[in-house]
């Protein structure tokens, strides 16, 4: 990140914004360098995440006797039911006292009144919840795998506090920028126009990945019911079959228009290539609100990553390039950052695959 804020030439003091913002990443590496940021991201866990990561001013020594409280309360014997997911049995995938324990948790931890403290515990309990249980996450996917010797939620819960509040500790807070993550859907952001001197940002990869539902644990233990997490995935960015279709016009590209003339004539049995149209359509109006929220001037940084289908690769740095070119940037460079071997259908090591930073000016 800090790197890109040179690439950039981002001066000291500036704004950035990050549309995408996930657990923070950017928002850090700004403040860390006394660049004012603001982040969006559409998933609540996402927002909680970072903004539990940039909290200063911890009380300490409060903190300390809070994580002492919570660990060291005894269980009751109330009946707690977890949201359900329909696609994953979570009973299944915890035992019985783990189940128990970790909602039991969560109920002490939201009678919390201060928010700080609210909230670094609450992750502190979020980031053991697959480690509690017979649970896995793979690719696109949660598993249940049965696992031996797990240690108990209590015990895993005060390591992984104790562990959080060393980070704090040695923690040095670069006084003089602010940073803060919001709800924000990046296709329309609630932002003005020419507010921002820069942009790093790396949107969801065309990967047929549903982010709703790798992380549905934690998001169940965040939201209210599980009908609000189906809400959310229809309202994320469509990489993926579980987001609603909206009818839009396909955005002005000649390579993906080439490349859905492939699609459409040799379809990938496994990936359809309505997801396609999409994904890019979404990254269209992603790059609008993206080029006006900056300043005459102001860069863009996009970490991309191109797809693999049976049939074609789909290079969608090039695309994201030529969208950008379309709406009225110009593309400084491409900058390769990873080089992965296409795997998909038995396909041998012949088709390299991309990650890719694409670098716009205003």
């Amino acid at each position: 990140m800090w790197s890109l804020l040179e690439e950039l030439n981002v001066k000291r003091g500036s704004s950035v914004i990050d549309p995408f913002c996930g657990t923070g990443t950017t928002l850090l590496a700004c403040r860390d360098k006394s660049y004012n940021s603001i982040g969006f991201d559409i998933l609540p866990l996402s927002v909680l995440v970072s903004n539990t990561k940039l909290q200063t001013g911890y009380d300490m020594r409060q903190l300390k006797e809070k994580i002492r409280e919570l660990t060291s309360s005894k269980f009751d014997k109330k009946k707690r039911r977890w949201p359900e997911l329909k696609f994953f049995n979570v009973e299944k995938a915890y035992s019985r006292y783990a189940y128990s324990d970790i909602l039991f948790y969560r109920d002490k931890i939201m009678e919390e009144e201060d928010e700080k403290t609210r909230n670094f515990l609450f992750l502190g309990l979020l980031s053991i919840v697959v480690g509690c249980g017979n649970i896995k996450k793979d690719g696109g996917v949660l598993k249940i795998m049965k696992r031996k010797h797990i240690p108990p939620v209590k015990v895993l819960l005060k390591n992984r506090l104790k562990r959080m509040y060393g980070d704090l500790e040695n923690k040095k807070t670069i006084p003089g920028a602010e940073a803060e993550a919001m709800l924000g859907d990046a296709r329309g952001l609630p932002v003005d126009d020419n507010s921002f001197h820069a942009c790093i940002t790396s949107p969801p990869y065309l990967n047929w990945v549903d982010y709703t539902k790798v992380y549905a644990i934690e998001l169940s233990l965040l939201l209210d019911s599980g009908s609000e997490l189906r809400r959310l995935r229809k309202e994320t960015m469509r990489s993926h079959v579980g987001s609603r279709r909206r009818k839009k016009k396909l955005p002005e590209s000649t390579k993906l228009s080439e490349i859905m003339d492939s699609l459409w004539e040799n379809p990938d049995p496994k990936k359809k290539p309505e997801v396609v149209v999409d994904y890019f359509t979404d990254l269209g109006e992603s790059l609008k609100t993206i080029h006006n929220s900056l300043v005459d001037g102001g860069g863009a940084a996009l970490v991309i990553s191109n797809t693999c289908m049976s049939s074609l690769t789909i290079d969608s740095d090039l695309i994201t390039a030529e969208l950008s070119e379309n709406i009225g940037f110009s593309v400084e460079r491409i900058l390769v950052s990873n080089v992965r071997w296409c795997d998909v259908g038995g396909i041998k090591k012949e088709r390299p695959v991309r990650e890719s930073i694409v670098v716009l000016k205003r």
